[in-house]
């Protein structure tokens, strides 16, 4: 199956963010407590949403919205080895993000370049 990539015309914000210097602020801390705890690198890819099939079961995880896995609110979406889908407790906060292989992955749509 191939992976639909698409482009939103939401402009990149991080939720709860106080303004673009902030979420930019928020998004590198996110990327580094990834980058240092799973130690992977990760891109600079600005995610907006995946749709992905794990477990015999369909998601589809949106920044600012809740994960459809734990409930949490979707801080960020990292591009690494895998998709890092990042909430409060999952990857921002603590703990490691929730993981998407790309042959899970089924849709990526990504914000659009500044």
């Amino acid at each position: 199956m191939s992976v639909i990539n698409m482009t939103t015309e939401v402009k990149f914000f991080i939720p709860k963010a106080n303004g673009i210097i902030q979420a930019e602020e928020i998004w590198e801390s996110v990327k580094k407590f990834a980058e240092k705890n799973l130690e992977w690198d990760v891109s600079d890819r600005r995610i907006f949403s995946i749709a992905y099939h794990k477990h015999g079961m369909d998601y589809y995880a949106e920044v600012g919205k809740p994960d459809p896995r734990n409930g949490e609110l979707v801080i960020a979406i990292l591009d690494s080895v895998t998709y890092l889908v990042c909430t409060p407790n999952r990857g921002v906060l603590r703990g490691i993000p929730i993981l998407v292989s790309g042959s899970e992955l089924r849709e990526i749509t990504e914000f659009p370049p500044n």
